[in-house]
């Protein structure tokens, strides 16, 4: 008896290819879609990662600022270092700068370094310091360079004790792109309430860092790695800066971050 041997046709195939070839695409749009997502998401904790541990940095020093343990002999420093401290050199000092022409701030906080966990006192960027000695606390933006290609978010930390540093340029968090500080200057009617926020340069006019009870912190942090789609073109204003406007070709996401700081050892 004859057998006739069955198959597919060659219709027949070409249709199951092309219902193959609809489901592995719909499966590989799937698959990109969510990689983009996945990639998106973790650029954007990147981002809030950097805003908030910069921020936690610079005030965990803040509230430290014009510390001085019991029996210290030193003399009571401001707990923020005025424009024109009077240490270092005109080329690298630890003073308060305030950046001309939306350029980022420079912020410096003085203190004798409180007794942590370990039982050593430490500077900013968590190197031992001595006994019994005042340290200043800076905080400022450090542009990108051949090595880093994002700027960082820095610290130094000088000796005011023996006028001389401890640690310089020392990169903290990366993605942090400006930083601006305004200072809370006591009111006439009451020296333990801010009357007005202001720039360093105007506490230096109006000779009031004596009067100063509060820091206002503003910093730009970006997303480091780029997000699709991307982001809005537009300024980002902090406190009383010009608006920073980011590279029409640039695709990272950025978002400002800003708190105040009640300094607590002020008398």
């Amino acid at each position: 008896m004859d057998r006739q041997q069955k198959g597919f046709s060659i219709i027949e195939l070409l249709v199951a290819m092309a219902i193959g070839l609809i489901l592995l695409l719909g499966v590989s749009q799937v698959f990109l879609s969510s990689r983009q997502t996945f990639a998106t998401n973790d650029a954007m904790s990147k981002l809030q990662e950097n805003g908030r541990f910069a921020l936690e940095f610079i005030a965990s020093t803040a509230r430290q600022a014009g510390y001085l343990s019991p029996g210290s002999t030193e003399s009571r420093p401001f707990p923020v270092e005025p424009i024109n401290c009077g240490k270092g050199s005109s080329a690298s000092n630890p003073c308060t700068v305030n950046g001309a022409a939306g350029a980022s701030d420079r912020v410096s906080f003085s203190a004798e370094p409180a007794i942590l966990i370990d039982g050593n006192l430490r500077d900013c960027a968590g190197g031992i310091v001595p006994v019994n000695k005042i340290v200043i606390n800076s905080y400022f933006i450090i542009p990108a360079d051949g090595d880093n290609p994002q700027p960082s978010l820095g610290c130094s930390s000088y000796n005011r004790s023996d006028s001389t540093w401890i640690v310089q340029n020392q990169r903290l968090i990366d993605g942090v792109e400006s930083l601006q500080v305004l200072y809370g200057v006591a009111s006439n009617a009451d020296p333990l309430s801010v009357g007005s926020f202001i720039s360093a340069d105007k506490v230096e006019l109006q000779n009031k860092w004596k009067d100063v009870i509060a820091v206002r912190i503003a910093v730009l942090a970006n997303s480091i790695d780029a997000v699709t789609p991307a982001p809005p073109q537009r300024g980002y204003y902090l406190l009383d800066a010009p608006p920073i406007m980011p590279a029409a070709n640039d695709l990272r996401s950025r978002q400002i971050f800003t708190t105040t700081i009640q300094l607590k050892n002020v008398y």
